[in-house]
């Protein structure tokens, strides 16, 4: 195994491409990547892969953040929860 050229537990936020074509490729035991976010799109695994039928919306709405933080909301302090409802209308 090649020494690693990087150091352990690094964090890279650049372009996977650019980063890991500089990393000895024999000394990575794990690489974990997000998917890039706000596409505004809806993807959806292949039919017959391993992972078929899962997907995920990648359309970022502010409402939506808003929803679900007042859903959290309303399991811990559902008196919170009302005030905050009738606020949003």
């Amino acid at each position: 195994m090649s020494a690693c050229n990087v150091r352990n537990r690094t964090i890279f936020c650049d372009d996977n491409i650019d980063v890991l074509s500089g990393i000895n490729a024999d000394s990575i035991d794990l690489i974990y990547l997000d998917p890039p976010f706000n596409k505004n799109k809806e993807f959806i695994a292949p039919i017959g892969s391993s992972a078929e039928g899962a997907g995920f919306k990648d359309i970022f709405r502010e409402d939506d953040l808003k929803d679900e933080w007042l859903l959290t909301i309303a399991e811990d302090e559902p008196g919170l929860f009302h005030y905050l409802n009738g606020i949003k209308g």
